[in-house]
């Protein structure tokens, strides 16, 4: 037993360098060239193709980092990169995973922030209610995404949600006031949302 999870463990460690090496080394054609929709896709968004790489880049070293420390840290914090502000969720048995979650975040270079809402774990939760939650969570995430992707003024490319506990955290680039305004109500409105929260930025190049 012992030799399959040392394996395994051998085997993620493997995929998450490798996986790094791709990315720092420019050899990017697989995610570009695969098909004239990918580069698109990425060329639509306001930080363009270099700065979605970039963040892709950030995520991966960071997670790679977590892993280093514990695969538990791994497994419970998520990240979620854009335009190098780096959006920490998820929950952790003590307070100090959350400042070392934080900390390690720091060391991979480019990051310009780190929004830490890592938690401590609810002892009382048990593994149906937190299974129940995550379920909850993606169900409220895809909603608002599919309301956000018809809505109309809003480039939805330009916005990353994350729902954690039913807390909405909003990320990315709009265009103006109103869209923001916009995207938050929409996801504001949505069956089972406590509270949402905003990391938005304003494109500085709109007028």
């Amino acid at each position: 037993m012992t030799i399959m999870v040392n394996k395994m463990k051998i085997t993620t460690v493997s995929l998450l360098v490798c996986t790094s090496m791709l990315f720092l080394s420019g050899c990017v054609a697989p995610l570009v060239v695969g098909g004239a929709t990918t580069v698109g896709t990425l060329a639509t968004r306001e930080k363009g193709v270099t700065g979605t790489l970039s963040d892709s880049q950030m995520s991966i070293l960071i997670k790679a980092k977590y892993y280093g420390f514990s695969p538990d840290l791994y497994a419970r914090v998520g990240v979620n990169v854009q335009n190098g502000e780096v959006l920490l969720t998820g929950s952790v048995p003590n307070q100090e995973w959350i400042i070392e979650a934080e900390r390690l975040a720091w060391q991979v270079k480019g990051i310009k922030k780190v929004l830490n809402n890592v938690t401590t774990t609810d002892e009382n939760s048990s593994f149906t209610d937190v299974i129940g939650t995550a379920t909850q969570d993606s169900w409220i995430t895809t909603q608002i995404k599919s309301q956000m992707l018809f809505g109309e003024n809003i480039r939805s490319l330009n916005y990353s949600i994350k729902t954690v506990d039913n807390v909405v955290y909003v990320m990315g680039i709009a265009q103006n006031q109103a869209e923001v305004d916009q995207v938050l109500e929409t996801a504001s409105k949505i069956s089972g949302v406590k509270k949402v929260i905003d990391y938005t930025k304003m494109n500085e190049e709109a007028e």
